[in-house]
C-alpha cells in the first residue's frame, strides 16, 4: 500500500461513516495493515527465547532484558552491550517485518549477528503477528548497513518479510526511521499527526484535497512551528521518511 492510498482509504471512511479517527485508531491501522491476525505461535516463541535468555546466564554476553504486557500481547526488549538507553540524535531503528511463521528462526538468526558482532543495540519483538514483528535500535549508523547486506546476501528477502506500513522507507523491504526514544516514537508521532491533520481536512470540509503531497506540507507546516526539540526531531524524521519514499532514494541519505 502506498501512503496516498492508505491517506485516501481513511478519507473514504471518514466521508461515508463521519467518524472521527483517534490516534489510536492510526496507531492500530499502522501496526496491522496487511497482516492476518495470529498469535498461534506464542507458545513456541516464549519457549524459544526463556531457553535463549537461559543459554546466555553462563555466557560473556552483556544483555539486559524487560518486557510489557501478557499473553499474546507481550512485547519483549532484549538489548546487547549496553546498559543504557541510546541517543535519539545518533541511533537509527531498523524495522524487521518478517512473517510470522518465521519469527523464530529470524530472532535466532538476528540474535546470533548481533552478538558474533558485538553490536550495542536493542531488539524489539512481538509474541503475535504484526507488520513490525521484529524491531532493531541500533546505536551507530554505521551498524545498519552491514546488517542489510548481510540479510540481502543470506536470505531471499521477498519471501520471508511483510510489508511495511507505507510511512517507513526501506532498503531491500527492510524498514528504517529514526525517533526519540523517550517522549514518543516514529508511529506514536505519525498517528498523532494524521489525528490532527484529518480532524483539520473535516472540519474544513477539504478531504478530497488529501494527498502524499498534501500531507508533506502539513508535516513540514506543524515541523517549523514546534518549539519542543524532540518533538521537531520525530517530525523531521516523518519528513525524511515521506520524501525517501516519495523520491525513491535511500532513507540513510
Amino acid at each position: 500500500m502506498r501512503i496516498n492510498d492508505f491517506l485516501k482509504q481513511i478519507a473514504s471512511d471518514i466521508k461515508t461513516t463521519d467518524k472521527d479517527f483517534t490516534k489510536e485508531d492510526f496507531y492500530y491501522l499502522l501496526k496491522y495493515t496487511g497482516i492476518k491476525k495470529d498469535k498461534s505461535l506464542v507458545s513456541e516463541i516464549e519457549e524459544f527465547y526463556d531457553n535463549f535468555l537461559e543459554s546466555l546466564n553462563n555466557s560473556l554476553i552483556r544483555h539486559v532484558t524487560r518486557r510489557t504486557g501478557s499473553n499474546e500481547n507481550t512485547t519483549h526488549y532484549i538489548g546487547f552491550y549496553t546498559d543504557k538507553r541510546a541517543s535519539y540524535t545518533e541511533s537509527y531503528k531498523v524495522y524487521f517485518p518478517v512473517k510470522y511463521e518465521y519469527m523464530i528462526s529470524a530472532l535466532k538468526t538476528i540474535f546470533s549477528y548481533l552478538i558474533r558482532n558485538s553490536i550495542e543495540s536493542v531488539v524489539k519483538f512481538h509474541v503475535k503477528a504484526t507488520n513490525e514483528n521484529i524491531v532493531i535500535r541500533f546505536y551507530h549508523k554505521e551498524d545498519v548497513i552491514p546488517f542489510i547486506n548481510y540479510c540481502n546476501n543470506n536470505f531471499i528477502l521477498d519471501d520471508l518479510l511483510e510489508k511495511v506500513n507505507p510511512f517507513i522507507a526501506t532498503i531491500y523491504g527492510i524498514g528504517i526511521v529514526r525517533d526519540d526514544n523517550t517522549l514518543n516514537t516514529y508511529n506514536g508521532t505519525l498517528s498523532e499527526v494524521l489525528e490532527e491533520y484529518f480532524k483539520y481536512l473535516h472540519t474544513c470540509d477539504a478531504l478530497d484535497k488529501i494527498s502524499d503531497l498534501h500531507f508533506l506540507d502539513y508535516i513540514i507546516q506543524k515541523e517549523n512551528a514546534e518549539e519542543n526539540e524532540i518533538i521537531r526531531f520525530n517530525l523531521q524524521a516523518i519528513e525524511k521518511n515521506i520524501k525517501a519514499i516519495l523520491s525513491r532514494t535511500s532513507p540513510l541519505d
